[in-house]
C-alpha cells in the first residue's frame, strides 16, 4: 500500500460520520430521484387511457402529488449531502494543513533543507485541495450510485426488458472508452503536479531574489529559466487536459447515446408489438436514460478523481512520514520528573572526534576535537567553507554527525532532549529572520517573563532606541516584509532576541555582518557583558570583533589547526596570523 492510499484511508476513516451522513443523504435523494419517473409514468398512462374523454382532475393530482414530494424530497437531501460535504472539505484541508505545519516544526533541519520552498506550499495549498474535493464529491456519492443505479435497472426491467437491454448496452459501450481514457490520465497527472511543485519554488525564489537578479541584470536568464519550467507544465498539463477533457464530452456522449437508443428501440418495439409500451413507459424510458449514465458516470469520475488524489496524497505524505526529531528517553525521563527538562544547562562543550558531512560521500569535519569550558568566550574564525557553521549546527543538532560525539556538561547532546538543548542556547544566524508583528513581540519572541525594564535595556543595549524612537507606536509598532526596516535593523532585532533568552550559551554566527560601525561597537559592548559567565561561540570574519575572547578556533577544512588567544596566535604566526595581517596591513 502506497503511502497517498494510507492517507486517504485515514482521513476516510477520522471523517466517517461525516462521510456516512452525506451517503445517506446522497442514498435518499437518489431514491427519490430513481421513483420519480414512475410516478411520471402511470401519470403518462392515465393520460392516454383518457384522451378524448372525461380527463378528472381528482385522478391526476394523486400522481402529481406524488411526483412534486419526490422532487421536494429529491432536493432536500441533495442540499443536505453538499451541504454536509462542503463543510467536511473545509474541516479536512484545515486539518490536513495544521498537521503539515506542525510536522515540518517537528523534522529536523537536515530533512526540511531536502524540500524547496515553493514546492512545499504547492504541496500545502494545491495538493490538500484536490484531496478534499476529491474524496468528498467523489468517495461520498459512490455508495448513493451504486444503489440508484442497482434501483433504476429495477425499476426498468420490470416496465420493459428489451428497452432496459438496450440502454446497458450503449452505456457498457461508452463506459469501456471512459475506462480507457482514465487509464491514460494517471500518468500524466502526476507529472503535472510535479512540475507545477517545480514551477512554483522557482517562482518563489525569483520573488524572494527580485532585487539581487535586477541588481545583477539576470532578468533574461530568470525569463528563460522561468520559461522552460512553465513550457514543462504546460506540456505536462496539456496531455493531463487533454484527456480529462475529453471525460465531459465522452460523459455528454454517453447520455445522449442513450436517448437515440431508447428512441430508436422504441419504434423498434411499436412497429415490431404494437401495444407492449405505452406513452407513459416510453416517457418514463427518456427520463431514465440520463439517469442510468450519471452513476455509471459517476464511477469513471470517481477514478479520475481518485487518481488525481492518490498523486495528492502521495506529496502529502512524503511529508508526514519524514524522519522527525527524536524524543530522546532522558527527555520523556524529564517530562516525567518535572524538573530536569527546567533544569539550567551550566555550559561545558565538548567535540569528540566529530566526522560530519552534509553529503556522507563528501566530509566536511574530519575528526574534529574541541573543549569550551563553562562561561568562556570561544571565537571560531577560517577561511569560507572551512566549517564554522557547521560546528554550531552540529552543537544545536540541526544535523547528527556521523561520527564522534557531542557532550554539553559531560552529557551527550542526543540524551539531552532537544527542547532542553534549546532553551539553553540562544542563537543569531547570519540570515535574519523577522516576522509580522510588532517591534515587542519579534524581541520577546517565545521568551517569558521579560519585564519592560529589561526589554528597554536590551532595546538599548542593541542599539536600537532611536530607530525604536522614530516608529510611531515604538515597540509596539507592527512591521512586516513591507516594511521600511533595513537589514541591519533586522539583525539588531535579532539580536535582541538572544539577549532576551538570557540562555546560558550564546551562538553569534555573523551577527554584526550587516550592522553599521557604530552599532556594531553597541553591540560588541551588549555582547561583552551578556558573554560574562555564560559559553559563547562567535562565529566573525571581522577578526577586530573577537581579540577579546578567551579561546579563538582557526578551522581550516572541517578541522580546527589553531587554538589559543589573539596574542598566543599571531605569535605563531600561522593561518590566524594571515588572516588577521590581510585585513589590517595594506596590500602593496
Amino acid at each position: 500500500m502506497s503511502k497517498g492510499n494510507a492517507l486517504l484511508r485515514q482521513i476516510i476513516r477520522n471523517n466517517m460520520k461525516v462521510i456516512i451522513s452525506s451517503m445517506i443523504c446522497a442514498v435518499i435523494a437518489a431514491v427519490a430521484q430513481a421513483l420519480l419517473p414512475m410516478q411520471i409514468q402511470r401519470l403518462g398512462d392515465h393520460l392516454q387511457q383518457n384522451i378524448g374523454g372525461d380527463i378528472r382532475m381528482d385522478m391526476v393530482m394523486p400522481y402529481l402529488r406524488s411526483a412534486i414530494g419526490l422532487l421536494v424530497f429529491f432536493a432536500a437531501f441533495y442540499i443536505a449531502q453538499n451541504l454536509l460535504v462542503a463543510k467536511a472539505s473545509g474541516y479536512i484541508g484545515s486539518n490536513l494543513r495544521v498537521k503539515l505545519n506542525d510536522k515540518l516544526n517537528r523534522i529536523p533541519v537536515s530533512v526540511a533543507d531536502k524540500y524547496m520552498v515553493g514546492d512545499i506550499q504547492s504541496r500545502f495549498m494545491k495538493d490538500v485541495d484536490t484531496i478534499c474535493t476529491s474524496i468528498l464529491n467523489t468517495f461520498a456519492p459512490a455508495p448513493a450510485n451504486i444503489i440508484k443505479l442497482v434501483l433504476l435497472l429495477v425499476v426498468m426491467f420490470m416496465t420493459n426488458p428489451y428497452m432496459t437491454l438496450a440502454v446497458i448496452v450503449a452505456e457498457f459501450a461508452g463506459l469501456v472508452i471512459l475506462a480507457i481514457v482514465v487509464q491514460k490520465t494517471g500518468p500524466h497527472l502526476k507529472s503535472q503536479m510535479e512540475s507545477l511543485g517545480n514551477l512554483t519554488a522557482y517562482t518563489e525564489e525569483s520573488i524572494s531574489g527580485h532585487m539581487v537578479i535586477k541588481a545583477f541584470h539576470c532578468e533574461e536568464d530568470i525569463k528563460n529559466e522561468f520559461g522552460k519550467r512553465n513550457k514543462k507544465v504546460g506540456y505536462d498539463s496539456k496531455k493531463a487536459q487533454f484527456l480529462q477533457g475529453l471525460l465531459q464530452p465522452l460523459l455528454s456522449f454517453n447520455s445522449n447515446l442513450s436517448y437515440v437508443v431508447v428512441v430508436v428501440t422504441a419504434a423498434a418495439i411499436f412497429s415490431v408489438k404494437p401495444g407492449t409500451l405505452t406513452i407513459g413507459g416510453m416517457t418514463a424510458f427518456i427520463l431514465y436514460a440520463p439517469m442510468i449514465a450519471e452513476p455509471m458516470n459517476s464511477m469513471i469520475q470517481f477514478v479520475s478523481a481518485l487518481q488525481q488524489a492518490l498523486v495528492s496524497a502521495d506529496r502529502v505524505a512524503e511529508i508526514l512520514d519524514a524522519p522527525e526529531l527524536k524524543k530522546d528517553e532522558v527527555e520523556k525521563d524529564g517530562a516525567e520528573k518535572g524538573s530536569f527538562a527546567k533544569e539550567r544547562l551550566l555550559g561545558d562543550v565538548e567535540f569528540e572526534h566529530v566526522t560530519f558531512g552534509y553529503d556522507p560521500n563528501q566530509i566536511v569535519l574530519h575528526d574534529l576535537s574541541a573543549k569550551v569550558k563553562a562561561g568562556q568566550k570561544v571565537a571560531i574564525v577560517g577561511p569560507t567553507g572551512a566549517g564554522k557553521s557547521t560546528f554550531v549546527n552540529l552543537l544545536m543538532r540541526f544535523y547528527e554527525p556521523q561520527g564522534g560525539r557531542i557532550t554539553v556538561d559531560g552529557v551527550p547532546v542526543t540524551e539531552l532532549g532537544y527542547e532542553r538543548l534549546h532553551d539553553n542556547i540562544a542563537m543569531v544566524l547570519q540570515d535574519t529572520w523577522t516576522f509580522e508583528g510588532s517591534i515587542r513581540d519579534n524581541i520577546v519572541y517565545s521568551t517569558k517573563g521579560v519585564t519592560e525594564d529589561k526589554l528597554n535595556s536590551i532595546v538599548e543595549d542593541c542599539g536600537l532606541s532611536y530607530y525604536v524612537g522614530t516608529l510611531p507606536d515604538g515597540l509596539d509598532t507592527v512591521i512586516s516584509e513591507r516594511s521600511d526596516i533595513s537589514a541591519g535593523q533586522k539583525q539588531l532585532l535579532t539580536i535582541a532576541r538572544a539577549l532576551a533568552k538570557d540562555a546560558p550559551v550564546l551562538i553569534l554566527d555573523e551577527a554584526t555582518s550587516n550592522v553599521d560601525t557604530r552599532s556594531e561597537l553597541l553591540i560588541q559592548r551588549a555582547i561583552d557583558r551578556l558573554t560574562k559567565d555564560r559559553t559563547s561561540f562567535v562565529i566573525a570574519h571581522r577578526l577586530s570583533t573577537i581579540q577579546n575572547a578567551d579561546c579563538i578556533f582557526v578551522m581550516k577544512d572541517g578541522d580546527v589547526v589553531e587554538m589559543g588567544s589573539h596574542e598566543e596566535l599571531l605569535e605563531k604566526k600561522g593561518l590566524y596570523s594571515d588572516l588577521y595581517h590581510s585585513q589590517f596591513e595594506p596590500v602593496e
